[in-house]
């Protein structure tokens, strides 16, 4: 028996890896935050903040937020009852949306527009 790769595979898939990633983006968080207790360590966290790697690093956190929202979406519509024949193109539709919106953002992110 094979298996073939259809696209609620490809959307489970996804939905599992900014699972995962959003969770090891806590784990980061906290520990940061918890070196945060003097002036002089959030001075240079701040410094920090500012370097173009940490940039890029906002930009991809905001395209797992938005990748991993717009499937919970879809998987409620799905839990709630959507048509079976609209599973492929709601999924199509919330991706390509999912990502200009994505894109768009990590790049404002990037150059330094807050």
């Amino acid at each position: 028996m094979r298996y073939k790769l259809h696209t609620g595979s490809f959307a489970w898939g996804i939905h599992r890896l900014t699972g995962i990633g959003l969770t090891l983006y806590l784990f980061l968080h906290l520990y940061v935050l918890s070196h945060l207790k003097d002036p002089a360590g959030y001075a240079s966290m701040i410094e920090m903040m500012e370097r173009p790697l940490i940039r890029a690093g906002e930009g991809g956190l905001l395209i797992l937020v938005i990748a991993h929202a717009f499937n919970g979406l879809r998987l409620s519509l799905i839990d709630l009852g959507m048509p079976t024949g609209l599973h492929k193109r709601f999924f199509w539709s919330a991706f390509s949306l999912g990502a200009v919106i994505a894109v768009f953002g990590a790049l404002l992110l990037i150059r330094g527009v807050h």
